[in-house]
């Protein structure tokens, strides 16, 4: 019998695929590349009868034919050999090698097409089936990936990269709990391979058990401390712990080695504002600008929402300015593609700092101009009835609400602020309706605390 390690060589040439991001679910890169990957995919057959198809005379030669080829480094030739061999259509062998080759050679839609031709004439042919898999997943079909897997296991196959790698599918999936007991089957048959760790620990994000997620990453940041990756992925867990001082820790360490991207230093300053140190949150938020890959525009909106939020006026002032001096964000913010709602909020948020810290008219002509192009933008109605309110117009004020109101997704809010309104002039029994409408449509505890309050008022 003849073993295919000495035919087949090793598959790492094509796979060029960029990192995972720190919440994605695990990077399976690093397998590609690694010897137990290279041993299972080009692993032996011909020993089980039951899962792998026995060698002929005739088919043996052109395996050995084959691997010639592929000694002196001509894979072409070694997939001339078997494309051209007759016995080809009736040899699970031989199309599972070609298979093999065009795996290697980045032909995947080739490869799945003899792969399954191996399997419609040996069904049970155990490799077949894993190898398919390993091919489905660059092709991103989870789902029969899973399916080809689960196979294989039944057919005996017990290595770790089987499990491995239906814990990836089902990570993808979000089938959380599968993933976490696939990778904690394959970290026992291969607990040196850090991969499985790193999967077992996303998965235990994924459901909630940051404790125990942000063990095992200590476990991997011990083994590995120059892996940025692995603070950022653990910084995670600690807020999840509500331990932000512990993940400011790893994320400033990330930030200083140069290992932080905009987002990440963006959440650096969020953990910052949150604990009461404005000043070092905004020297992030502005670095952060001047990564060279930028932010995503509802990222950069929300840093001028999170400071207002927080009554940070100057800083949120100071971050729009240079925010807006950028390209990149006048690019994104006025592009047909940019999210509507995301250029509310934006314009908003600039009409409030300007109420705020500068000139109440300019934030007041910021949201008119904005509802020129957006008259059915309710919120930015509300706004604008705040500063007809504050500039002393009540009818526009009223006008503007009333256009709100007949906005289903807005229209709590604005009889919220009507009835506010009322309230101010002293028309409590009209304040009241507004205010049990907006009760009506969207309660909540302080709403229906405040109206009790205006009812007494008209008693």
């Amino acid at each position: 019998m003849m073993r295919l390690t000495t035919i087949l060589l090793l598959l790492t040439s094509w796979l060029h695929a960029e990192p995972a991001s720190p919440r994605a679910p695990l990077p399976i890169d690093p397998l590609w590349q690694s010897e137990m990957f290279r041993k299972t995919v080009t692993g032996s057959f011909g020993i089980d009868s039951r899962i792998e198809p026995r060698i002929t005379v005739d088919e043996e030669f052109y395996l050995d034919e084959a691997a010639k080829k592929m000694a002196a480094k001509d894979r072409d030739g070694a997939i001339k050999v078997l494309t051209e061999c007759s016995l080809l259509a009736e040899s699970p062998a031989l199309l599972f090698s070609l298979a093999t080759f065009e795996f290697e050679a980045a032909d995947l839609d080739s490869a799945v097409i003899h792969f399954e031709k191996a399997l419609g004439k040996f069904p049970n042919f155990r490799d077949a089936h894993r190898n398919l898999a390993i091919v489905l997943v660059q092709q991103e079909k989870y789902q029969l990936a899973v399916e080809h897997l689960a196979r294989a296991m039944e057919l005996g196959s017990r290595e770790s990269l089987t499990m491995g790698l239906l814990g990836y599918c089902h990570a993808v999936q979000k089938h959380h709990q599968a993933a976490l007991d696939a990778y904690r089957l394959a970290a026992l048959t291969q607990p040196a391979q850090r991969q499985w760790k790193l999967g077992e620990a996303q998965a235990l994000q994924a459901l909630k058990r940051p404790r125990q997620a942000a063990s095992i990453f200590q476990q991997l940041i011990d083994e590995a401390p120059s892996d940025l990756s692995l603070w950022l992925r653990q910084a995670d867990s600690l807020i999840a712990l509500q331990q932000p001082q512990d993940a400011m820790v790893n994320l400033e360490l990330a930030h200083r080695a140069g290992g932080l991207s905009a987002e990440a230093t963006l959440s650096l300053g969020h953990l910052y504002l949150q604990e009461g140190l404005p000043g070092l949150a905004l020297k992030r938020y502005l670095l952060a600008l001047g990564q060279p890959k930028p932010a995503a525009l509802t990222r950069l909106v929300e840093v001028v929402e999170v400071m207002t939020n927080a009554g940070q006026w100057q800083g949120a002032a100071i971050f729009s300015k240079q925010l807006t001096k950028h390209d990149f964000f006048q690019k994104q913010l006025t592009s047909e593609q940019a999210d509507k709602q995301v250029r509310s909020r934006f314009y908003r948020q600039q009409a409030l700092i300007e109420l705020e810290t500068g000139d109440a008219k300019v934030g007041e002509k910021l949201i008119s101009d904005w509802l020129i192009q957006e008259p059915l933008d309710g919120q930015a109605l509300i706004l604008l009835a705040r500063f007809k309110e504050d500039g002393g117009a009540r009818e526009e004020a009223e006008m503007l609400l009333e256009r709100a109101e007949r906005l289903p997704e807005h229209a709590a809010a604005a009889h919220r602020a009507h009835g506010k309104l009322l309230v101010t002039v002293g028309e409590y029994e009209k304040a009241v309706e507004h205010l049990e409408k907006s009760q009506a449509l969207k309660s909540s505890e302080t709403l229906a605390d405040y109206l009790q309050a205006v009812k007494e008022l008209v008693d």
